[in-house]
């Protein structure tokens, strides 16, 4: 059970990786009021330039990743007699989807167990997800009464179609490990005990890379969801422009010159 002095989010530096760990297993990490402001507290810290963090890798304590909202957070709806229940509920632009998205750091997702509701659109989030082979993604909304939020149906349908994403949401079923791989929902899938150790050897790859290209190319290839062929050109025009004048450029073609692999400072 998660007291005051254990936080609801778990912050852990491990030199440019920063790792977040959703900290209430005894709910499998409901989403409460709390967890989410100290969540996007970690995340603006990790995304602040000042605090040398690369990447930021997202994963649950126990045995849950995130069941959804938690129903103690809900409230009765004075307004409708009391016979309605609402959730307090962030500004778009204070989401947690939106703010990984929008970060200029890479988030890995290490999704390390049940991820239900409005927590499996949270673990659909991250840039590159990573899930154990004991996770399991449940759009569970409408056997709840209930529409996707949390993003769940905006990434469902860019990663698999309108056709596939209704499917899923409307029959609420469980999505395995090797379901969800092939549907391109995760990246990889691996042994349980190797889940983080399989995330930091991505984040390590990450951290030792050109931090203002690998964020552009994060931001570039967000636009192009949205976006049409001439915006994508202009950007990659801009962006270049921009990275050519970095110290990481100047050694890239340094390095390919000399026939070496780059050592990247960030700069």
């Amino acid at each position: 059970m998660t007291t005051a002095a254990q936080p609801q989010v778990l912050y852990e530096r491990r030199g440019p990786i920063a790792i977040a760990t959703l900290n209430r297993p005894s709910t499998l990490n409901a989403m409460s009021a709390g967890m989410m402001d100290k969540f996007l507290e970690v995340l603006r810290e990790a995304d602040s330039g000042a605090s040398g963090v690369k990447v930021l890798i997202v994963t649950g304590a126990g045995k849950g990743f995130c069941s959804g909202m938690d129903v103690n957070d809900m409230q009765a709806d004075k307004k409708l007699g009391g016979s309605h229940m609402t959730w307090p509920r962030p500004r778009p632009d204070r989401q947690p989807v939106m703010m990984m998205r929008t970060a200029n750091i890479p988030i890995i997702g290490a999704i390390n167990g049940v991820a239900a509701g409005g927590g499996m659109g949270f673990a659909l989030g991250p840039d590159i997800r990573i899930m154990s082979d004991k996770a399991r993604l449940i759009p569970i909304f409408l056997k709840r009464g209930l529409q996707p939020d949390m993003g769940t149906s905006y990434t469902l349908t860019k990663l698999l179609g309108t056709q596939k994403a209704l499917e899923l949401i409307w029959s609420a079923d469980p999505i395995g490990p090797e379901e969800a791989l092939r549907l391109g929902l995760v990246a990889k899938v691996v042994p349980h005990d190797r889940l983080l150790d399989e995330a930091m050897v991505l984040a390590e790859k990450l951290a030792k890379g050109p931090s203002a290209a690998i964020a552009l190319a994060k931001r570039a290839v967000y636009r192009a969801e949205s976006g049409t062929l001439d915006i994508d050109l202009e950007f990659g025009t801009y962006g270049q422009e921009r990275l050519m004048r970095t110290e990481d450029f100047v050694e890239g073609f340094k390095s390919f010159l000399e026939k070496r692999e780059p050592k990247f400072k960030g700069q």
